[in-house]
């Protein structure tokens, strides 16, 4: 298990070249919170999953393509979702709650009956963009990097929750563990994106130990 500097927390907590492209669907997310009309539905799903690399065009039927996909599959199948009641339930400023991950599941589940895929990046980064203190951002880089800083999932506290994706409540439990050390030891609250600078730090860091790039 690999520990933390002070300069790995410094790093994370610096202002980034992406920052002004996340403000930009923070506001929109901030602005258009709701899932009541289709333009609002897409807006957020394409430029969220296309930014992140995590769009919901890749599935596994691709029976209609285009823009067809999005007007007559996405933002259908999300607007009849309970998804505003879901996210009105998060506890706001509280990262990791249980609460959140029973929510992630829920759209994850939606948009697992829309592609056929298990899309937990899309959704977790989804449901940060309208719930940025409460939603830990998961992927493949993340999880890796997750790994590597925590210890042994058994020895990690369980979070409980109505329903979950294994995978995405491990995850977050090893976040809030890693959290309250970092709280413990260098006295930061960070928030979930400066969790996520962390994360992606460490990762470019394994890559070129790994490679030398």
């Amino acid at each position: 298990m690999r520990t933390l500097a002070r300069s790995d927390i410094d790093l994370a907590r610096l202002p980034s070249v992406w920052d002004l492209g996340n403000k930009i669907l923070y506001d929109m997310c901030r602005t258009y919170p709701e899932h009541d009309t289709h333009e609002k539905i897409i807006a957020k799903i394409w430029l969220i999953g296309r930014s992140y690399a995590a769009s919901i065009e890749r599935r596994k039927n691709a029976a209609q393509i285009g823009d067809s996909f999005y007007t007559e599959v996405v933002a259908p199948e999300i607007q009849k979702s309970p998804i505003d009641s879901w996210l009105k339930e998060i506890p706001k400023e509280e990262p990791g709650n249980s609460q959140s991950i029973t929510v992630h599941k829920k759209l994850q589940d939606t948009i697992f009956s829309i592609t056929g895929l298990q899309k937990r990046s899309l959704a977790s980064k989804y449901l940060h963009f309208h719930c940025p203190g409460s939603f830990f951002l998961y992927d493949s880089r993340a999880r890796r990097s997750i790994m590597e800083l925590t210890p042994r999932i058994s020895i990690i506290p369980m979070i409980s929750a109505d329903e979950f994706d294994k995978e995405y409540r491990d995850f977050v439990r090893r976040c809030l563990w890693l959290w309250n050390n970092i709280r413990e030891n260098f006295g930061f609250e960070l928030t979930p994106r400066e969790m996520d600078n962390l994360l992606l730090n460490a990762f470019s860091e394994n890559m070129e130990s790994q490679y030398g790039q």
